[in-house]
């Protein structure tokens, strides 16, 4: 039985109170509607108890009650430049002459009016039950004069015996950003001649010091959060451990001034037998983050030793930074309490947690922390970032923890059945709460945000389309068998585009897949550039469409196939390999792949020619990318190098080597290629001579 059925009406307005979205259109263009079933695990999980018609019936009239009875809502939202309200609901015996409004603004200014000189209307009516009950529409900012400043501020309305509070988010848009080009290179793909097997937070600024040298704005990377590495590591950046702590390893152990002061560190260092261990992940292809994590922690933990082993500044900075985190207190004491028990049970981490903390492991957590942190502060203030936030962190780490009411158990974030994943995807991260976290104004939301642009001249914003609604799927149910939830998106915009404000940090839209109605509208209102993917939008009738704006423009993405592999059509073998395309199917691909060579050589005129064809291809589109008028434009480093293999190929495992992948090149070796240096610098030119984007081909 479907939520679509005449027998499902009251689980079906139940769930649409709730958020939870009865039906969708899928990207077959059909309209999909969610089993009854999925509906009240959803519901369920949200916290709303019903299990049959009759006990939905009985909740919706009880929501109804209560919806009727808010007064004013807890967060309100003003746009900087616009004309901005707000709706009060009073009893009809409470005329709004005797009603006061206050906006106390964070600078401790205080404006204070009556609420019947604000009010522009009487709204709809609260409720079908709301009797009794009158709702206003009145302006926030009255007199232009005056405008509402940027920030958080406090509304209350008050009467006789009656006070309401509300937290007002004012903010403008994004900021602007300035036409240019960046690279991708995944930091632990990032190879020199002394690596330890990864790459570093110093070796990340090397990159971007060479990066400018060519004229280029930013150097992109995966999110940069810690991951579980304990035997089987789990190294995707998009299931990370926590939004709100830093990855240590990253970090460049023979850079730390606690290297002096430790002895035994540097006994270490210099031992055969470490050397052959580093020796050993230096010169893997895949990156080994067991080991890889054993040797960084094996310095670290002595390091961590020697600072904590007596007074010094640095202590004291070590100090003052934990006085000023206590989520990275609670982090590393969880992080401890999961070297002593493992992670499987987070009941058992939590009873750990509040244990005594067994102080050396605790320790090197901490100052893991501090030298992760002041690492990436480093390279953030010499280098261009464009950082990437994930929608969500993983099941077992440490922020549903640290925040348990921002968080539903027993569901999944995740996607519907699409052209490129006929079973949906489950993504296995527990999704926020819509509402609670509106209740606690937000809190966890708007650090994850001050930690992502803490650090970011540009940050890309993983699923953007979660900020209005996510797909949840509930355990027990596979990916076909969900619902989309809604979110309060002009909130959650808000937050993003006031944080951004601050930080002075553009920000990007990931919008890929399936987008609904309103999410590009106000990503445009707020200044929050689109993703535009050429891979996507080239077609054998228009191999080279004009790139718009306002986007961040690429051939690709992490887990599309790279420019070589799709020109040739190894990402075809590869699907008919995995069983995921019949052998019919594959062979439709193929032809359909050479139609699409055939056109893009034509439109660059590279029909006959020799020598690498796809490299010179990939340049052309590069050059076709910088022409338009994209604001951003974002170059695969790799690729340049001839690179085929994906860093990610979803809907495989470890086999794949997904997330390990390091590169071809050392950035010395990158130094020393003159050929990529100029073809980046022509890239600047091109970004900068402002040529109509329906120019092709290579200057």
């Amino acid at each position: 039985m479907t939520a679509g059925g005449a027998s499902a009406t009251a689980i079906a307005e139940l769930a649409e109170m709730h958020g939870v979205q009865t039906s969708f259109t899928g990207a077959d263009g059909r309209a999909h509607a969610a089993d009854e079933d999925v509906l009240l695990a959803i519901l369920n999980a949200l916290g709303t108890a019903v299990a049959s018609q009759e006990q939905a019936a009985a909740a919706l009239l009880e929501h109804k009650r209560a919806a009727a009875a808010i007064r004013l809502e807890p967060i309100l939202v003003h746009r900087i430049g616009r004309a901005g309200s707000a709706t009060m609901t009073l009893p009809d015996r409470v005329h709004p002459r005797g009603v006061w409004c206050t906006i106390e603004l964070e600078n401790g200014q205080v404006r204070r009016q009556a609420l019947l000189s604000a009010i522009t209307a009487m709204a709809a009516e609260p409720a079908a039950d709301g009797a009794g009950l009158n709702r206003y529409r009145f302006q926030l900012e009255p007199d232009p004069a005056e405008p509402i400043p940027p920030g958080y501020h406090t509304v209350i309305v008050e009467w006789p015996g009656v006070r309401e509070t509300a937290l007002l988010i004012a903010a403008p848009p994004c900021p602007s950003p300035v036409r240019g080009w960046g690279v991708f290179l995944p930091l632990h793909a990032l190879r020199t001649d002394g690596d330890w097997g990864v790459g570093s937070y110093p070796d990340m600024e090397k990159l971007g010091a060479w990066l400018v040298g060519t004229g280029g704005s930013m150097v992109g990377a995966l999110p940069l959060y810690p991951a579980f590495l304990d035997p089987p590591a789990d190294p995707s950046p998009y299931l990370p451990v926590s939004r709100l702590a830093f990855n240590e390893i990253f970090v460049d152990p023979t850079s730390l001034p606690e290297l002096a002061a430790a002895p035994e560190a540097r006994r270490l260092l210099s031992s055969d037998a470490f050397r052959r261990r580093l020796r050993s992940v230096h010169e893997s292809t895949l990156v080994d983050y067991e080991e890889v994590s054993r040797l960084r922690r094996e310095v670290l933990g002595l390091l961590s030793s020697a600072l904590l082993a007596g007074a010094s500044d640095r202590r004291d900075a070590f100090c003052a930074f934990v006085d000023q985190h206590p989520e990275l207190l609670a982090y590393a004491r969880f992080r401890a309490a999961g070297d002593r028990v493992g992670h499987g049970s987070p009941d058992a981490v939590r009873v750990e947690m509040d244990a005594q903390a067994h102080q050396p492991s605790f320790d090197y957590h901490l100052y893991a922390q501090w030298v992760a942190a002041q690492q990436l502060d480093a390279t953030a203030r010499s280098t261009p970032l464009y950082a990437d936030l994930p929608v969500g962190v993983h099941p077992l780490g440490f922020d549903p923890l640290w925040a348990p009411d921002a968080f539903v158990p027993g569901v999944h974030g995740g996607a519907p059945p699409d052209l490129f994943f006929d079973g949906g995807q489950d993504w296995a991260f527990p999704p926020l709460h819509p509402e609670r976290i509106r209740l606690d104004g937000y809190r966890y939301f708007v650090d994850t945000l001050r930690r992502a642009l803490g650090h970011a001249d540009y940050l890309r914003v993983d699923h953007v389309m979660g900020l209005q609604r996510l797909y949840w799927i509930p355990e027990g149910f596979d990916a076909r068998h969900g619902a989309y939830v809604s979110y309060r998106a002009d909130e959650l915009h808000a937050l993003v585009s006031l944080e951004a404000y601050r930080a002075g940090t553009v920000v990007v839209g990931e919008d890929l897949g399936t987008v609904p109605d309103g999410v590009r509208a106000r990503m445009a209102q707020d200044r929050m550039l689109r993703s535009w993917v050429l891979q996507f939008e080239s077609t054998p009738k228009e191999p080279l469409p004009p790139v718009p704006a306002p986007v961040l423009a690429s051939w690709g993405t992490h887990d599309l196939p790279r420019f070589g592999s799709y020109f040739w059509g190894d990402d075809i073998d590869e699907d008919e390999n995995d069983g995921r395309l019949s052998a019919d199917g594959a062979t439709e691909e193929r032809r359909a792949r050479e139609r699409w060579r055939t056109a893009i050589l034509r439109a660059i005129d590279l029909e006959d020619v020799d020598g690498d064809v796809a490299a010179i291809t990939l340049r052309s589109c590069l050059a076709h990318l910088a022409r338009g008028a994209a604001d951003l434009v974002m170059v695969d480093l790799e690729e340049l190098w001839g690179e085929r293999h994906a860093q990610n190929r979803p809907g495989t495992g470890t086999e794949a080597g997904n997330w390990r992948r390091r590169a071809s090149r050392t950035l010395e070796e990158t130094y020393l290629d003159t050929d990529t240096a100029d073809f980046l610098r022509q890239l600047t030119e091109l970004r900068h001579a402002g040529i109509p984007s329906d120019a092709v081909g290579v200057a």
